[in-house]
């Protein structure tokens, strides 16, 4: 196995045999969801407020009929998602609530759409007993009632973390107004799920021209920007144990680590806080970070990743409904992987981290994963 931060050897990395020997439990863990009640919010602020959100064009109007889209019912029907599960051999999902999820509400409306998105994940998760994780949605407009709220949802609800979908109304959570959300989650011992939206309104305009601003390059852009505000602002100074899990293979942060440290080094004057941070940006990643594969288990990517950051570092993830889930399966079980970095990626990582069950026997029944080089759906990912 890697030692977190240390190189694949290259004839490892090449003689390493596909994942196709057994059935390893697979845990995905970026897969999104909704219910009818915030798709018709969002749908209903749009109309009345759209000018507010330049950044969600396809949305000015509301919401289309989810029928229109591929991906569009399996948002809100669970018994279609299980079965796509059943088929696609993907034994357990973390449930994180669609960008922009309810951060584009005023605060009250916010809160309480996040109680009822919070509660009806909570009926999902019994009703399936073993197949689902939800993380609480959170409103970070409110950020002591977010607190509030991701502690009832762990304690109460028994959830096993947060999700915040970046930017709320241009505004970023190295903002000191809202680290109680922080205190809450180190305190509770859970992790914030940093997921991706379009750019905040002061950086979007050179998006918008080729649609840049979505999961091609915009979302990866706004994240990994988020991510690093984050380290420099100190954040994890003052919360040494919190974790945060970021998709698509880290928002494009692992491949530039050695870049920021350089220039870092380079240019101190240019970050005000770097005389108050302890250690260097890639070693607060590293130390803080998880990341997952959602809508990116592309072998050189993901093997780089782990060589980077640590086998213990990469989760397997699917981005259901908006990615192809047979193909993706497929591209992840072909990835040259030893087997027991197969079983730290596909399921052992995961429940390290968001805190699921490990079951007794990991190499399960189930349908043989799909074949590799199934043609993926043109979707746009969230």
């Amino acid at each position: 196995m890697l030692a977190a931060g240390a190189a694949v050897g290259a004839n490892q990395a090449l003689d390493a045999a596909p994942c196709t020997s057994g059935r390893i439990r697979r845990i995905a863990t970026e897969e999104g969801f909704a219910i009818p009640e915030l798709i018709e919010a969002v749908s209903r602020y749009m109309r009345a407020h759209g000018d507010q959100e330049p950044g969600l064009p396809e949305l000015r109007n509301g919401f289309p009929p989810l029928e229109r889209f591929p991906w569009g019912p399996p948002l809100i029907d669970f018994e279609r998602r299980i079965a796509d599960m059943d088929r696609d051999g993907i034994d357990h999902a973390v449930l994180l609530v669609m960008s922009p999820g309810i951060q584009i509400f005023e605060p009250a409306e916010g809160l309480e759409l996040a109680r009822l998105v919070n509660d009806r994940a909570a009926e999902v998760a019994r009703r399936y007993p073993g197949r689902f994780t939800p993380l609480a949605a959170l409103a970070p407009q409110a950020p002591e009632a977010a607190a509030q709220e991701l502690e009832r949802a762990v304690r109460s609800l028994g959830m096993k973390g947060g999700i915040i979908n970046s930017h709320t109304k241009g505004e970023y959570l190295d903002d000191r107004r809202f680290w109680p959300i922080f205190a809450a989650a180190q305190a509770l011992e859970v992790p914030i799920y940093l997921h991706p939206r379009e750019p905040s309104p002061r950086m979007l305009a050179p998006y918008l021209d080729f649609g840049l601003s979505g999961a091609m390059w915009g979302y990866a852009a706004e994240t990994g920007l988020h991510a690093l505000r984050l380290i420099l602002a100190g954040v994890f100074d003052e919360f040494p144990r919190l974790r945060l899990v970021l998709g698509h293979l880290g928002e494009g942060i692992p491949y530039y680590l050695d870049r920021i440290d350089n220039r870092y080094r380079a240019q101190p004057r240019l970050v005000p806080t770097s005389s108050q941070l302890q250690r260097l940006p890639s070693e607060y990643f590293r130390e803080h970070f998880w990341i997952t594969s959602s809508g990116a288990n592309w072998a050189p990517a993901v093997r780089f990743c782990q060589q980077v950051l640590g086998v213990d570092r990469v989760l397997f993830a699917v981005d259901y409904p908006f990615e192809d889930q047979p193909a993706t399966v497929a591209q992840a079980m072909a990835i040259p992987m030893p087997a027991t970095e197969q079983e730290s990626f596909f399921h052992g990582n995961a429940e390290r981290v968001f805190g699921i069950a490990p079951v007794t026997r990991t190499r399960l029944a189930g349908p043989a994963p799909p074949r590799p080089g199934s043609p993926r759906r043109g979707a746009t990912a969230a």
